[in-house]
């Protein structure tokens, strides 16, 4: 399983790797809203104005163990640059999250603000879950972005 999961994220990474000015980021952040946790994800830039990518939401400071507060989701950003270091962004998603005894797909969707500072990309985002336990959060953190393909 951890091969095939490894797999999917590694896919769109090789199919747009020779697009100009693309990247990959890993993230790390804090989610705030009814469950407090941490965000860690990881996405792919095919240019400077699009990303994607994985996300995992853990949830141990709400009171749940590892097993019992976690959620895994698929998001897309389209960005709008305001200025050279910062943008607006619409996020279109789906996840799974497991709460408890509780588990069940959610749609997302959601807008978030991101900076621009070389390879640092910090970000401030609200994203509303629908399905399973609907639910508004917060997350804030940053990206670290590594340049792949032609310059």
């Amino acid at each position: 399983m951890r091969k095939i999961l490894f797999y999917i994220m590694l896919f769109p990474v090789i199919i747009f790797a020779q697009m100009k000015e693309s990247g990959v980021a890993p993230g790390a952040s804090m989610v705030l809203g009814e469950h407090t946790g941490v965000n860690l994800r990881f996405h792919y830039f095919p240019s400077h104005k699009m990303c994607f990518g994985f996300e995992s939401n853990l949830f141990p400071k709400s009171g749940h163990s590892l097993s019992e507060g976690m959620e895994i989701t698929f998001n897309g950003h389209f960005i709008f640059e305001m200025s050279e270091h910062w943008g607006l962004y619409p996020l279109l998603g789906a996840g799974w999250k497991n709460l408890k005894n509780e588990s069940g797909f959610r749609a997302l969707t959601g807008a978030g603000v991101h900076g621009n500072y070389g390879r640092l990309a910090p970000y401030v985002e609200y994203i509303y879950s629908s399905g399973f336990e609907p639910e508004g959060i917060f997350i804030v953190g940053t990206f670290f972005t590594f340049k792949i393909g032609k310059e």
